[in-house]
């Protein structure tokens, strides 16, 4: 490896580019897109840069109370013209490019990139699941793609189902870089099984068809009376399109319509933005469960759920096994199948030791 060329500071400069760059949301910064770039920038001195496009600087409060020192550099469109323009005028401060998702707009701008800075570093993050990494698989025969992914310094999956797809696939070496979690706000972990109550948890946006909130209320309604003592909790704001939003809404009428007696059970607390507060809830639950659709990849989320000592219960998506650590710390049920659900919930439920002493 080139040794990477200094800023005239004597920091290195780690890029962070996204196909969505005007999405940026403050719950970002602590998943891996915000938080590769920040450990690069706290333990090894770059000046981490995210260029978005933006008319203002968005209000993020976690740039000031937990990942310090990142930078917002705003872009004023969202063109491909102008993603090209910034990082051919950059390029000499850009010792690393780092990318998430495998998408044509890439292709370019990591051409441009490469020609201005041939000792540069570019890090993929392919950031995708299977129907995905099948559909794109196909376009490697393009002599474009081709040359794009030879530039490419780290090619990563975060599970490794869709690792071991990519390598079969493309004549490069694909690692596996699971979706970590960083203790931001220095929690204490001390007697944390001591804390831990009768509590199913998801933390997700709610409601959006993705996640499939549905399927976890009716099951938890359809085994209620099996686990009796068990609280479902579901942290996150309700989001969506305008129509996901009133469909979901028009579900819990009628839901808490037919099971009234629930309402003491289920709790919808709305975003919790305070990691320390948040923490808090990750620690009194003793089940954290996801009951998606499908996922892009490994779900950020997990991480911080299984440091906090929950057993996981996740639906079948593509990272269901680096999850659970195949079995040994969670349980698994096929996609969208109540029946499975409300059957490994009671099993879970009703063992204790199970839960306490992984799979």
């Amino acid at each position: 490896m080139k040794e990477a060329i200094y800023l005239k500071d004597g920091r290195r400069g780690a890029y962070v580019v996204r196909s969505d760059g005007g999405s940026w949301n403050n719950q970002q910064l602590l998943k891996d897109c915000g938080i590769i770039p920040y450990m690069l920038h706290k333990n090894h001195g770059f000046r981490a840069v995210m260029p978005i496009y933006a008319d203002k600087m968005p209000d993020f409060p976690y740039l000031e109370t937990y990942v310090k020192g990142l930078e917002f550099e705003l872009l004023p469109d969202d063109t491909l013209e102008t993603r090209i323009k910034y990082i051919c005028e950059h390029s000499e401060d850009i010792d690393l490019l780092i990318l998430y998702g495998a998408y044509n707009q890439y292709i370019p701008m990591v051409h441009y990139y490469k020609e201005y800075r041939p000792d540069g570093k570019v890090y993929l993050a392919t950031d995708m699941n299977m129907p995905w990494a099948e559909a794109i698989s196909y376009t490697y025969d393009l002599p474009e793609w081709r040359d794009f992914l030879s530039q490419c310094d780290v090619i990563a999956a975060s599970c490794r189902k869709t690792q071991r797809y990519l390598n079969m696939k493309w004549p490069f070496s694909v690692e596996l870089i699971r979706n970590g979690w960083y203790n931001a706000a220095n929690v204490s972990f001390d007697d944390l099984f001591a804390q831990k109550e009768n509590i199913i948890l998801t933390v997700a946006r709610i409601g959006v068809p993705q996640k499939n909130h549905e399927l976890l209320l009716e099951t938890f309604a359809a085994c209620s009376y099996d686990i009796p003592n068990w609280r479902l909790k579901l942290i996150g704001e309700f989001s969506g399109s305008e129509e996901e939003q009133l469909n979901f809404k028009k579900f819990l009428n009628d839901f808490f319509t037919r099971f009234s007696h629930l309402k003491d059970r289920i709790e919808f607390t709305g975003l919790i933005e305070d990691k320390l507060a948040l923490a808090e809830e990750f620690k009194k639950a003793k089940i954290f469960i996801l009951t998606s659709n499908f996922e892009g990849g490994a779900p950020n989320v997990i991480g911080e759920a299984l440091h906090s000592g929950c057993y996981i219960i996740v639906s079948d998506i593509d990272a269901a096994d680096d999850c659970t650590d195949e079995g040994r710390c969670g349980s698994t049920f096929p996609i969208g199948d109540k029946l499975a659900l409300t059957n490994t919930l009671k099993h879970v439920c009703n063992n204790n030791d199970l839960i306490l002493g992984g799979g």
